[in-house]
């Protein structure tokens, strides 16, 4: 078994008010936030075995796999699936991703059920799309089949996938109105199921295009 290190000096860093050295028998071994310090009550003098340097680094190690959660949180929602991926590319390992994750959880900070319907309301509004590719990127986000189907409901609250489809179509018959009809029509109905909108719904709105209004709405 490893002697004990004595601890020589702990010295806050110049670029980094919030971090600290650690030098053990006069040597540099960890820099640690300043919480990490607090929280595991070491001072100058004190001897460390290998398992407390270890214990302490893992502290700061989850400490920096929260504190990025939080920064990819505060730019938007996020699933767990998501999180889970950008920690994993951060290379945190999976012991400490599933520590930080239930931390989060309990915080109430991801919640697949809340971002399914929070994601479902931001595309509707940004970029309107049918309930196909709409339930796809959902999955692909890792959320469950109940909570695709909490995020599709909220998505058509307010308006039907129908209405948006014909909301889209109206703006977009004005952009193709130099545009041979034929092709223009062609031109709607690829646009409409790159969208996501079933073929049914495309299918109307081509066979109703006289009386699609490109009015102002």
């Amino acid at each position: 078994m490893c002697e004990a290190k004595k601890i020589t000096s702990i010295e806050r860093q110049a670029k980094r008010s919030d971090r600290y050295s650690v030098f053990l028998d006069g040597e540099f071994a960890f820099g640690i936030h300043e919480d990490v310090l607090i929280k595991s009550g070491i001072a100058k003098g004190d001897l460390l075995n290998e398992t407390q340097i270890e214990q302490i680094i893992e502290k700061e190690t989850r400490r920096k796999a929260k504190e990025k959660s939080f920064r990819l949180l505060s730019v938007r929602a996020r699933s767990r699936k998501e999180l889970v991926d950008r920690l994993k590319m951060a290379k945190f390992s999976q012991p400490v991703i599933d520590s930080v994750l239930e931390d989060l959880e309990k915080l109430n900070l991801i919640n697949d059920s809340d971002f399914a319907k929070i994601y479902a309301r931001s595309r509707m509004v940004t970029r309107p799309a049918g309930e196909f590719l709409l339930r796809q990127e959902l999955k692909q986000k890792g959320v469950s089949e109940k909570d695709v189907e909490s995020g599709v409901e909220e998505a058509y609250r307010e308006k039907s996938e129908q209405t948006l489809a014909r909301e889209l179509a109206v703006k977009r018959k004005k952009r193709l109105a130099s545009v041979e009809e034929t092709k223009a029509k062609k031109r709607m109905s690829d646009f409409l199921l790159r969208r996501g909108f079933s073929w049914d719904i495309v299918k109307d709105i081509i066979e109703n295009w006289d009386n699609l209004s490109i009015e102002t709405e």
